[in-house]
């Protein structure tokens, strides 16, 4: 507990003076994700993550080298490095299920992140498929959270998942809390965003 506690401390810099036995969780991030298709076929998801401001900061007080107060190329380039690899450790927060059965953790491409007028840092990163899934044969869902509740991840209100280059296919999406993966003591719940196609 104490060791990814601490790798946890580092992915969030300076968040964690508290111990780990502090209340939880220390950062909120507001989620949206789109289900990219290609040919009919899911090929990879899109995820956007906007952190709360006391997070925001303090990405900007480590990666804004300039103090601008926005990320350029070299400044994304740089939290992607800084923070990429211990979110690895985590799965990246996103677990990925293909007819019922999880997906190994995988890494997530074309990472940036940006800054708006209100300083709020947002990761934008797409995850690839390790194969297309047709989610009119295939069962395909998502869950984007931590499991260890250091960092709450919440769907965005107002159209929070979207379908990317779907055309004709006949798929939406639902959103339901997973009570069957309830995790911190069975209290808190992931979102399971799934495809629903005809």
């Amino acid at each position: 507990m104490i060791r990814r506690a601490a790798a946890i401390a580092a992915l969030l810099p300076s968040v964690f003076a508290a111990s780990p036995a502090a209340a939880h969780p220390h950062v909120f991030v507001e989620n949206r994700v789109a289900f990219v298709f290609d040919a009919g076929k899911v090929t990879a998801l899109r995820l956007a993550w906007a952190f709360d401001e006391i997070f925001s900061d303090s990405l900007l007080m480590q990666f804004d080298a300039d103090g601008d107060g926005k990320f350029d190329d070299l400044e994304s380039k740089a939290v992607g490095e800084g923070t990429l690899p211990n979110l690895k450790m985590f799965h990246y927060f996103t677990y990925i299920f293909v007819d019922g059965k999880q997906l190994d953790p995988i890494d997530p491409a074309a990472f940036a992140a940006s800054v708006d007028d209100k300083r709020v840092v947002t990761f934008r990163m797409t995850v690839p498929l390790p194969q297309p899934v047709d989610p009119r044969t295939a069962a395909l869902a998502a869950e984007i959270y931590d499991r260890e509740y250091y960092v709450q991840v919440d769907l965005a209100e107002g159209d929070p998942v979207s379908l990317e280059n779907a055309g004709d296919v006949p798929c939406g999406a639902t959103v339901r809390d997973d009570l069957e993966s309830a995790y911190f003591g069975g209290v808190i719940f992931p979102q399971e965003i799934a495809l629903q196609c005809r």
